[in-house]
């Protein structure tokens, strides 16, 4: 089984700002070796509570729709116009 924990490690302290603790390293090591990508794994840190506690504004960006996207980017009760 392939060890990712050099990989996941990297996430943590770019992300969270921190090394990962044995559990977190051990479950996204597993995770990982089931499937999940490194782009799901590091998704799943920038969602996580501790990523919003420590970066408030940016969980908010995170949580919002950008331009162009959602119902409301048409306008009410029209339905965007593909070109």
């Amino acid at each position: 089984m392939p060890n990712f924990s050099r990989v996941i490690a990297q996430a943590y302290l770019r992300i969270l700002d921190r090394f990962p603790d044995a559990a977190g390293l051990a479950s996204y090591n597993q995770a990982m070796n089931r499937g999940m990508t490194e782009a799901q794994m590091r998704e799943s840190l920038i969602r996580s509570r501790e990523y919003a506690e420590k970066n408030p504004d940016a969980a908010i960006a995170a949580a919002v729709p950008g331009p162009g996207v959602g119902p409301s980017a048409a306008g009410p009760g029209r339905s965007p116009r593909r070109g």
